[in-house]
């Protein structure tokens, strides 16, 4: 029977450590890009309002728009996988998501990249959002 060796254990166990660690980043990167963003995940990224126009053909923008000057993640919305938007369990829009957020964001910009709409029928309006 081999005697166990704790030394090269050692060695084995950190090498394979130091293998997850290096690999975590370019999976991370990879599967960002390669997959689209589920409803929940757009809900982890701070989104600030970028005007609002009239339900319709015009696209005419309001100058006293109704929606939310923010949506931050800690704020009590939930989205089904048709992209339904909720508030406190009360229909609140669709969601619409025309662009991601960027993975590699510029702490000197303040917008990262991401632009949502969400279509206020109860109001009549589409509310623009910008991730921050």
């Amino acid at each position: 029977m081999d005697k166990l060796n704790i030394p090269k254990l050692k060695q084995r166990l950190f090498f394979l450590f130091l293998a997850v660690l290096i690999l975590y980043w370019p999976i991370k990167f990879a599967k960002y890009h390669l997959f689209d963003l589920s409803y929940q995940e757009v809900l982890e990224f701070y989104w600030r309002t970028d005007g609002c126009s009239r339900l319709s053909n015009t696209k005419e923008y309001i100058m006293e728009c109704p929606c939310d000057s923010f949506i931050q993640p800690d704020d009590h919305f939930t989205i089904t996988d048709d992209g339904d938007l909720y508030f406190e369990n009360k229909f609140y829009g669709k969601l619409i998501l025309k662009e991601k957020p960027s993975f590699f964001h510029d702490t000197s910009e303040i917008l990262s990249g991401g632009f949502m709409e969400i279509i206020r029928s109860d109001l009549g309006v589409v509310c623009y959002y910008d991730s921050i």
